[in-house]
């Protein structure tokens, strides 16, 4: 296999990005190639790539596949030793190839991500992701100054935005899970990963900005929940149900919470999350689980989605029971 960087790209009418995105991967000093996967786009963006840029391996799917399956098959075609996820409506710094790549060479058993910047540069959007046990996730330093975070260190989640990992490793862990289309799908890897006892490095030096604006509607919750309900259903056994039974139902007062804020539509998308979350089949991950609890993050940040003092007190309260109930398990 060659040492050089499969570089992954899944692309849904993302025309706008692509040019600034592609150039400046094109930059990059790492031997590399760039593998495209249009999901079916409507708005000319795979006219414009075969137009631009020809040297770029591009696969094109009939219909929308979605995140997972897009990344699945740019894995299949990539003949790197190391495989790099990115989303298309990024633009990356000339060393962020590099210094995402370098960790692994020295060490067999991390997994890297990037600091992710707000596009403008501003803020930043998130330095590797939190993973809760109770699979409730959030962005780790979401619009703090570009300037924090300077160290390197292990995360609890990667981001699905742009990280790193070696294709064998990959394959290993089976890729992503294809039945999440939308959204999670990188919470559920990093599950993964804890499971086969990889760690997650997140890496200061390896700087995106990324076209980000956190913003959860009804519709996306539910594809959060539901795919937060799958995680779990996934990568916890009878017993770790009964253990966290009241981290879990905290999780679900946090949930429902947010969701009364849109009304009856919120209600229904939750409470259709549950019912599909539930019921949809999953194939149950075998690993180290309790790797996979001490590697997961206890608390929940308490600004984060937080609208009031009574929620930021409730969310204060929810974290000290978190962190007395994992002290149970563990």
């Amino acid at each position: 296999m060659n040492r050089l960087a499969s570089i992954i790209i899944v692309t849904y009418n993302s025309k706008e990005y692509l040019e600034s995105c592609i150039n400046s991967v094109k930059k990059q000093n790492y031997p590399f190639e760039i593998i495209i996967v249009d999901n079916n786009s409507q708005d000319g963006s795979v006219q414009f790539i075969k137009k631009n840029f020809p040297d770029i391996k591009l696969i094109e799917n009939k219909k929308n596949l979605g995140f997972s399956v897009g990344n699945n098959l740019g894995a299949k075609k990539a003949t790197g030793e190391y495989v790099v996820f990115l989303n298309p409506d990024t633009i990356v710094e000339n060393n962020w190839l590099k210094e995402l790549i370098d960790p692994l060479e020295n060490d067999k058993n991390i997994v890297t991500t990037s600091k992710i910047l707000l596009y403008d540069g501003s803020a930043i959007n998130t330095c590797g992701n939190i993973n809760h046990f109770t699979g409730l996730t959030f962005t780790r330093g979401l619009n703090e100054k570009p300037d924090k975070y300077n160290k390197n260190g292990f995360v609890s989640g990667i981001s699905g935005c742009s990280f790193a990992i070696r294709k064998k490793d990959f394959e290993e862990i089976d890729g992503f899970d294809e039945n999440f289309f939308l959204y999670n799908e990188d919470s559920d890897f990093s599950w993964k990963l804890h499971l086969k006892k990889f760690k997650i490095l997140y890496v200061s030096s390896s700087i995106v900005k990324h076209n980000y604006n956190l913003k959860v509607l009804p519709e996306k919750l539910y594809h959060l929940e539901k795919n937060r309900y799958m995680i779990l259903r996934k990568c916890y056994s009878l017993k770790e149900f009964l253990f966290l039974f009241p981290s879990l139902i905290l999780a679900e007062f946090l949930v429902f919470g947010y969701a009364t804020k849109f009304g009856w539509k919120g209600i229904n998308y939750k409470l259709k999350s549950v019912k599909d979350g539930i019921n949809i089949k999953v194939n149950k991950e075998k690993g180290d689980r309790r790797n996979l609890l001490n590697s997961l993050s206890i608390e929940i940040p308490i600004e984060q989605l937080t609208f009031n003092k009574i929620e930021k007190l409730f969310k204060i309260f929810a974290n000290k029971i978190f962190i007395l109930n994992i002290k149970v398990v563990l």
